[in-house]
């Protein structure tokens, strides 16, 4: 029986990985001479403990407290190391009046819906002073020409030292995406229209990585070349080179839905699928003297050459590296279980990247790599089937089931829905996946000889339309998922924990296992339990940023009271990417939504919504727009209005609408014209009111 002492790596991981999670959440900065003093006075105190204390039981386990936290401290260093922006030479702390940016592209081309997207590399800051070498990586956003669409990856561009900040989100609960770009660390974008930038003819891209980018271009000309257009061009693409850019949102919604959303990520699955056929085929190997060797350098070369093909995706690398580790430690006949192994291959790539854990690909990789090694063989010994067919329907549910029971956290989290229709899909899906990667392999390889290569794509593109098809219409299924499921970021470690601990008991059959089981489920249950209670009890008024629209919420009691304007009804994605996340989030109950006119009528117990009004027991608010007319009378200081929204461009004058509609503050709206926001914030600050534009500041929020 594997014990714990066997897993090494593992138990070194954690907390490396720990460490770098904290300074992922605090992003704080420690001083090397702090960090270095607590470094030696902790190796100090393992060295007197190794020599006086660790044969005394009573002190053994102080032994390991130390070495966990110089694990914790050596991953938060590293991530502190590697967080650009605090590094000297970064380009934005050498600013200069009229130089320019020398930027090597380090990925391909990107085509977004108005614009190419280019990521590069700054490496010169070119002015009168000077060439000054700099560092630092950068999002360039190019204006549709062919100039621009001719670039490729280690082109070198010049262009003027101007760019901005990424900028956070301007809605609650929205997606992050300069969080998401700081776990890349990139900092900064700027936009270029043409002729404001410059291509100096010079390439100084890897030759390795070049070659990549070039082979995977000609598999993507190939696969469209033979019969395989349209959404199957689009699934193939994805499915078997991690090509992705052709997916439209139906596409995406339909395998997600589906649970079936990793097929289109090369990663784990596609590399497996690929070393497991290596291994068999390669299996004669062994009979050889050296030939177990052999075989693994024929495996992990064979890995590689994929990965290329691919163009060196990230999430190809990523399994790339896992399933050669994998490789490696099967070659040697001892002292090597696959936890060691894959607690090996994440340490080398947290030690290259430490923002790689952070990257929901390396989450999903590792935890249903880990969740399939630790409980499908459990699973897969409770019945027995003599029928090959069945018995081999009956390893995919329990693949199934065991990758699901690990990447269920991470899913909620993230995607806050729950496939109900898993099993189904993987039963289908898996076995389909498995025939179109061999196929594809085939294809590529028989790709010169045109004829036949025209009838292969011909059938892969069916195999590819036929998994489409069950995709579609497992989705289509009524429950297909379960949605709006939200639990915080402290209660997904909790579960992982619980599903951690739950394997650690199943492999060690240890009693502290159970105990740490019951403790994480209480304390999960009663982080949801607080969690629900303080959404019930919440009450909140948001004036969300959509731009050239009105989008208010009301959270009161349990109920989201939602009023936007009729533009928004014509672009529902606008709502949903903007008020979604938040009203999912706060666990409300979205009433139906009210328009904005003065004939809108709101009566309940809590609630009172009439013309332009909103009434509730602890906030008065009066939403004006072009129509509203100014009162004869200003209302007494005793009515003094807690917000006064506007909206719409109004023409007033704002010395009176103070007079008439005195209020605690003045929220401007994103349906106003910025330059009117602007206006109208200065002549605020001017007569000392409180204002808040949302367009500038963002979504204004007020607890009530």
């Amino acid at each position: 029986m594997l014990h714990y002492s066997h897993i090494t790596l593992v138990r070194l991981l954690l907390p490396f990985m720990a460490g770098i999670i904290i300074f992922l959440q605090v992003n704080y900065l420690i001083a090397f001479s702090a960090v270095l003093g607590l470094i030696v006075l902790l190796i100090a105190a393992l060295v007197i403990i190794s020599r006086f204390f660790l044969g005394n039981i009573r002190f053994s386990y102080i032994y390991g407290v130390i070495v966990n936290l110089v694990m914790v401290i050596s991953g938060y260093v590293l991530a502190q190391n590697h967080y650009q922006l605090d590094n000297p030479k970064h380009f934005s702390r050498h600013f200069q009046n009229g130089a320019m940016l020398r930027i090597r592209l380090i990925e391909p081309v990107s085509e977004k819906t108005n614009s190419f997207q280019v990521v590069g590399r700054v490496t010169h800051i070119v002015g009168d002073s000077g060439i000054t070498k700099v560092a630092g990586k950068i999002i360039v956003w190019l204006q549709k020409d062919s100039l621009a669409r001719n670039l490729n990856y280690g082109d070198v561009l010049l262009l003027e030292n101007n760019f901005q900040e990424t900028e956070p989100p301007k809605n609650p609960n929205s997606f992050n995406y300069k969080q998401f770009l700081e776990r890349q660390n990139i900092f900064h974008q700027t936009y270029r229209k043409s002729g404001e930038w410059f291509f100096t003819g010079k390439n100084e891209g890897s030759s390795v990585i070049k070659y990549a980018h070039t082979m995977r271009k000609y598999a993507l000309e190939t696969l469209e070349a033979n019969n395989i257009k349209g959404k199957d061009f689009a699934v193939a693409s994805a499915l078997l080179l991690g090509f992705r850019e052709n997916l439209d949102e139906d596409l995406q919604r339909e395998f997600a839905g589906a649970g079936a959303m990793h097929i289109l990520c090369v990663s784990g699955l596609h590399v497996g699928v690929i070393f497991l056929a290596l291994s068999f085929m390669l299996g004669f190997l062994k009979a050889i003297p050296k030939g177990k060797y052999i075989k693994t350098i024929i495996i992990i070369l064979f890995i590689w050459l994929y990965a290329a093909i691919t163009g060196f995706a990230p999430s190809v690398l990523r399994a790339a590296t896992m399933f050669s580790f994998v490789a490696i430690g099967q070659s040697f006949d001892r002292n090597t279980n696959i936890y060691n192994t894959l607690a090996g291959s994440a340490l080398f790539l947290s030690i290259i990247d430490p923002f790689i854990i952070s990257r929901l690909g390396f989450q999903l990789s590792y935890i249903a790599v880990l969740s399939i090694v630790s409980f499908q063989p459990i699973l897969y010994r409770q019945i027995y089937f003599k029928n090959k067919i069945i018995d081999g329907i009956w390893g995919i549910v329990t693949v199934s089931i065991a990758a699901q029971i690990g990447t269920a956290p991470l899913a909620i989290y993230y995607f806050n829905q729950f496939p109900n229709y898993f099993l189904l899909t993987n039963i289908i899906v898996i076995p389909l996946t498995d025939i179109i990667i061999k196929g594809g392999i085939l294809f590529f390889i028989i790709s010169p000889f045109h004829e036949i290569a025209q009838h292969a794509g011909t059938g892969l593109s069916a195999l590819v339309w036929v998994l489409h098809s069950a995709v579609r219409f497992i989705e289509g299924l009524p429950g297909s998922a379960s949605t709006g499921i939200t639990i915080s970021f402290i209660e997904q470690i909790m579960l992982l924990s619980v599903v951690g601990f739950l394997a650690m008991f199943l492999m060690f059959r240890q009693k502290r296992f159970a105990v740490l089981i019951l403790a994480g489920t209480l304390a999960f249950s009663a982080s949801m339990l607080i969690r629900k209670t303080q959404q019930q009890s919440k009450k909140q008024l948001v004036v969300y940023h959509v731009p050239g629209a009105t989008a208010i919420d009301l959270f009161f009691n349990g109920n989201c009271y939602a009023l936007c304007c009729q533009q928004l009804t014509h672009n529902p994605k606008a709502a949903v990417f903007n008020l979604g996340g938040n009203r999912m989030k706060m666990g409300a109950r979205v009433t139906p939504t009210l328009f904005l006119t003065d004939s809108t009528n709101l009566l309940t117990t809590d609630v009172v919504i009439k013309n332009n009004f909103i009434y509730t027991g602890s906030i008065k608010v009066k939403i004006i727009d072009p129509e509203t007319p100014m009162p004869d009378q200003p209302f007494d200081d005793v009515d003094i209005f807690d917000a006064i929204i506007i909206r719409q461009n109004p023409r007033f004058n704002l010395d009176l609408l103070h007079k008439k509609y005195p209020a605690k503050v003045y929220v401007f709206d994103s349906s106003n014209s910025i330059s009117r926001q602007r206006r109208w914030l200065q002549h605020c600050d001017t007569l000392g009111i409180d204002c808040w534009s949302v367009s500038l500041q963002g979504a204004f929020i007020s607890e009530l």
